[in-house]
């Protein structure tokens, strides 16, 4: 099983590639990967909320 701080590691690495994905491509004026870089970014939340946040809240 990964640690906490692995799993905060990845998620917070999601958001921050899907954030980068969506300006640079945004910066283009290319809509589909600006669009789909913000889908990454909102999955990466996501995995933080379920993985982390979930795990620490039922833990406490």
């Amino acid at each position: 099983m990964a640690s906490t701080r692995t799993k905060t590691a990845i998620g917070v690495a999601m958001v921050a590639l899907g954030v980068l994905q969506a300006v640079a491509y945004a910066l283009q004026a290319q809509v589909v990967p600006a669009v789909l870089g913000g889908v990454y970014a909102t999955l990466g939340v996501a995995y933080l909320w379920a993985e982390v946040l979930r795990v620490e809240d039922a833990t406490a």
